[in-house]
Formats: structure tokens, C-alpha cells, sequence
């Protein structure tokens, strides 16, 4: 055995060095290196320049892929080729290649991010199919799973909203939203954002970064069991209590349930003050109106509990 296959063995790095050489590789392939690309990159860092063919036969490589995995890591920037009868290569330093790695992928993002807006743009300029089958004026119901999907689905409608963003509910829901976008996109949005929540001193950094003057709160008699964002006339996210750890929602452009929440919204913040006033002056006795549409809000709400639960029963139907 050479000393450059004792020393890809590990057998001259004793056991110790043996086990930190694989941490090391394990990690240079979490950089998005290749098994063989990171044993390649290592052996030229111990060993020094090497020729193509010397490397396949210390790492029993085919001399193909060395050519292909040597050409791979000369891209990258990580080693590089001294120019000679035969052609020898050698590494990069590993702090410098860690870097060089980094930045790299750095770029990449960046590029990916403003490709983006590229696609976004050309996305609507292209036509929208629309199936004469379905029904034109929506009632369209979707189950939101999980902190991103729902995230996902209030960022659009807080870049497409025209006229304005309602949102209500306790600061319960709000705040598992802590440490993500949320509080930014509905900043962002261009529509007139009205936001109603409990806003109590122990769960008021939920929304940190809103302005004041955006915010009413929720009286102790309107804390009801429900959340909800609307868009315009046309859209509603509504929180579900599922029971689960699990986020969960219901989108629906059913005009009238937006219609339904959007009344009930108005009706809460006419009767609430804003957060920076002294006192609430909420009327504690509920009008007519208001108690008509609360009883429209819980049979929509039955509504969608019992279209949550068929949906689930028949995505585990599938599952199985």
C-alpha cells in the first residue's frame, strides 16, 4: 500500500483523525458536494498537486469520473490545475473553500430571488384558462395545513389586495406566527389594513411592527372562538381549531361567507376603540344586527367543519 492509500484509509491519521475525517466529509457533502467530490477534495488537501491519473488509482476512482470530478470541483473554484506534462491538480485551502462555497451559493439565491419576479411577471401576462364548467362566481373551498401553506396563501392576498386586509382574532393564533412574515406582509400590503385582536400586555408582541393606529381591540365579550383574514370582497383565510399542534385553515372566495365575515368585522370595529385610546367604549349590549350576524358566522362555521372533516376523510381514504 502507498502511502497516499494508508493515508485515504486514514491508518497514518490514526483513530481519532479517522473519525474526523468523516465528520468532515459528512459535512462537506451537507455544502453540496458529492460523496466522491468531497473524497477527492480531502485527498488533494492532505496529499498536495496530484495527477488525474494518480488519483483515480489511490481512490480506485475510473479514470472517467475522475476527469468528470476533478473538471466538477476546478467549476466550483475549490482546486485548480497546474499546467505541466502530465497536467497536475491541487486544492484550495478549506477555510478559503468553505468560503468560496458559501458565496457561491449566496449568488445562487440571490438569482434565484430575482428570477422570480422575472417568472411573476411574465406569469401574468399570460391568459387564464377558465372552464366554462365551473362556476363563475367562485365557491371555491381550500384546507390550509401547516404554519407555511397558510403563509403562503396571506402573502398573495396581501400583495393583490386593492381595496383593504380585515383581520381578527385572539392573539393566540398570531402568535405562532412569531419569528415569520407575517407582521411584515400585512406592513406591506397597499390596501388599508384594520386589524382586531385582543392585544393584551402578555401576547402583544405577536404583532410588534404594526402601526397603532391600524389596530382596535377585541372587548372580553367578543373574544369568540374563531380567527379570520379577509381580502377585499373576495377572499377569506379562517383559522380552524383542529385540536391538533398542527395550523390549520379553510380559504374560500364564497362571497357570501366574505360577506357574512366582512359584516360581522365592520359591526366589531365600529363598537371597538383603538389600542391607543384610554378606555374601550364598546358597547356591552349587543344590537340586533350584531347578534343576527353571529348567528350567520356559526352556521357558516358548521359549514365548514363539516366540509374539513369530509375533505379529511377522504384524503386519508387516498392515503390508505
Amino acid at each position: 500500500m502507498t502511502m497516499e492509500e494508508a493515508l485515504i484509509e486514514n491508518l497514518v491519521l490514526g483513530n481519532d483523525h479517522k473519525e474526523s475525517m468523516k465528520k468532515i466529509n459528512e459535512n462537506l457533502i451537507q455544502y453540496g458536494l458529492t460523496p466522491n467530490q468531497s473524497k477527492v477534495y480531502l485527498y488533494l488537501t492532505k496529499t498536495g498537486e496530484k495527477t488525474a491519473s494518480a488519483i483515480s488509482k489511490n481512490l480506485t476512482i475510473p479514470r472517467t469520473e475522475s476527469y468528470h470530478l476533478l473538471n466538477s470541483l476546478e467549476q466550483k473554484g475549490i482546486i485548480f490545475s497546474i499546467f505541466g506534462k502530465p497536467t497536475k491538480f491541487n486544492a484550495v485551502p478549506i477555510d478559503d473553500a468553505l468560503t468560496i462555497i458559501i458565496d457561491n451559493e449566496k449568488k445562487r439565491v440571490l438569482d434565484l430571488e430575482l428570477k422570480k419576479e422575472k417568472i411573476l411577471t411574465l406569469w401574468e401576462t399570460v391568459p387564464k384558462h377558465v372552464d366554462e364548467s365551473e362556476n363563475p362566481d367562485g365557491n371555491k373551498f381550500q384546507i390550509l395545513q401547516g404554519r407555511n401553506s397558510i403563509l403562503v396563501k396571506i402573502e398573495r392576498m396581501a400583495k393583490t389586495a386593492e381595496k383593504e386586509v380585515m383581520v381578527l382574532g385572539s392573539e393566540t393564533n398570531f402568535i405562532k406566527f412569531y419569528h415569520t412574515e407575517f407582521v411584515n406582509l400585512l406592513k406591506k400590503t397597499k390596501a388599508e389594513l384594520q386589524v382586531l385582536t385582543t392585544y393584551s400586555k402578555k401576547g402583544q408582541f405577536a404583532l410588534d411592527g404594526l402601526p397603532l393606529n391600524n389596530i382596535k381591540k377585541l372587548d372580553e365579550s367578543n373574544r369568540h372562538n374563531f380567527s379570520f383574514i379577509i381580502k377585499d370582497e373576495n377572499e377569506v383565510v379562517f383559522f380552524i381549531n383542529s385540536g391538533s399542534s398542527e395550523l390549520m385553515a379553510i380559504w374560500t372566495d364564497s362571497k357570501s361567507f366574505v360577506s357574512t365575515l366582512k359584516s360581522l368585522f365592520k359591526l366589531i370595529w365600529r363598537k371597538s376603540a383603538f389600542v391607543l385610546e384610554k378606555e374601550n367604549k364598546f358597547s356591552q349590549n349587543m344590537n340586533e344586527d350584531y347578534e343576527h350576524r353571529l348567528r350567520e358566522i356559526e352556521q357558516e362555521k358548521v359549514i365548514l367543519d363539516y366540509l374539513q372533516q369530509n375533505l379529511m376523510v377522504k384524503k386519508e381514504g387516498k392515503e390508505e
